[in-house]
Parts: structure tokens; sequence; C-alpha cells
């Protein structure tokens, strides 16, 4: 299934268990069979639903990962609080930076099947954050080369996902101008700030205000989340 088949896919369907599925069958095409989606840190708001964790991690590993309290120090969540992108758990394995318990728990993670990892931060805009690991039961060491599509394929599933627990995440009813619409589409295509500028005949400043407002508008905090609510909220298309 590739992204677009993805995208169509999660609109068809109001049950999470089966967008989850969808989004399954969507990762295999990278090689990855191991997913773990969970909350990090709630909202402030307390009228704002967070989706409860969905995964297809080893059972065994789950128990003991939490029988030793790893959560507090796993280099994946702390790292995955402060940037945005996705990013390789290999990246992390400076052991250097890392304390004895944190490589031991690295190193037992990949002994349980979780191998090749990658992280995929979701910041919200109501202060929330989500955390999302994606692994493969073998070896594939091509995982961290498609960083950018498994970070598409996140973010359309979790901003899908989160809004079947909570209508006022989506964005139906959101209204953006002729040209920011425009600007959007462009962004859909992967293309820069610079580029959209050249297309349009604006300057790349105008082409950056104009994608502060769509940001603001569709309280994304990023390209990649703006483009994907706008096409669940029925403003573009692929």
């Amino acid at each position: 299934m590739t992204v677009a088949e993805f995208i169509e896919k999660s609109l068809e369907t109001d049950d999470p268990n089966h967008l989850f599925d969808a989004y399954l069958q969507a990762l295999s095409n990278y090689g990855v069979d191991r997913v773990m989606y969970l909350p990090v840190r709630n909202t402030p708001y307390d009228n704002a639903v967070m989706p409860g964790i969905s995964h297809c991690y080893p059972e065994d590993w789950l128990s003991y990962y939490l029988e030793q309290n790893f959560a507090p120090i796993d280099p994946t969540l702390l790292h995955g609080m402060g940037v945005r992108d996705a990013f390789a758990w290999d990246d992390l394995k400076s052991y250097q930076d890392l304390s004895g318990r944190q490589v031991l728990l690295m190193e037992q993670g990949k002994e349980s099947g979780l191998n090749d990892g990658v992280g995929v931060p979701l910041h919200g805009p109501m202060g929330e954050v989500y955390g999302v690991g994606l692994a493969s039961s073998v070896a594939n060491p091509d995982l961290s080369k498609h960083l950018k599509e498994l970070q598409l394929l996140t973010t359309n599933f979790h901003i899908f996902y989160s809004a079947m627990h909570d209508e006022k995440r989506n964005a139906h009813g959101v209204k953006l101008t002729p040209r920011e619409l425009e600007v959007l589409r462009w962004c859909a295509f992967g293309k820069s700030n610079w580029s959209i500028g050249e297309i349009l005949s604006i300057s790349e400043h105008g082409v950056d205000f104009h994608m502060r407002n769509i940001l603001r508008k569709l309280d994304a905090d990023n390209r990649i989340t703006a483009v994907v609510k706008a096409i669940h909220g029925g403003l573009i298309t692929l």
C-alpha cells in the first residue's frame, strides 16, 4: 500500500482498528512489522482526549520494559521530546553519551526482535506529545533511508487516529485563502519555499508568510502535519 493509497483508505474508514491495520500494511512496504504508538506527554486541556497505546511489539519485551521501569531513561523517548523529525535509533548509539543502563536497554531491545528502529515524534498543537517506534523483526538496515516516507505515513495515521477520538483535532471548517491553498498544494508535492515562490511568481518571504498563516490556521507545527490535516479536512487532494 502506497502513501497515497493509505491516505485514501484513511478517508474511507471511521474505525480506529481498521486504520491501524491499514497503517501496518503501508509500513510493511518498508519492512516494518513492529510498531508502538503511545502518548508520552498529555495536554494541559482537560477536554482533549488522547488515544491510548496501540502496538505490535513483542509482549515479553513490553513486560520486561515495564518491570525494569525503562521509560524514564529510554533514549528514544528522551530524544523524541526535543526533536520534530523522524530519527534512526542507531543515531543515538554514540555509546559514550549513554549510561550503562541505557546501552543495556538498546541492546536488549534488539535481542527481543526490535531491529534497525526508527522514532517518529509527534508534537500536538495543545501540548501533547506522542512517540512512535518502528522496527523490524529481522535486520533491515535500509529502514533509516526512508525516514521522510515513514514520517509522512505516521503523521497521517496520527492525524486521522487522534481525530477519531477528538473531533476538535481535525481541519473541518478551516478556511484558507486561494493563495494559501496554492502554497499548500505545492507543499504536498515536496516543493521548498523558494521553489513555490518561483512557481507562483512571489517572493520566498511571501511564501513563508503564507506558510506561517497556514500552520496557525491548521494548528500544525510543521509542513507535513499541515498537508495531512488539509487532506483530512478536504481542503486539498493529492
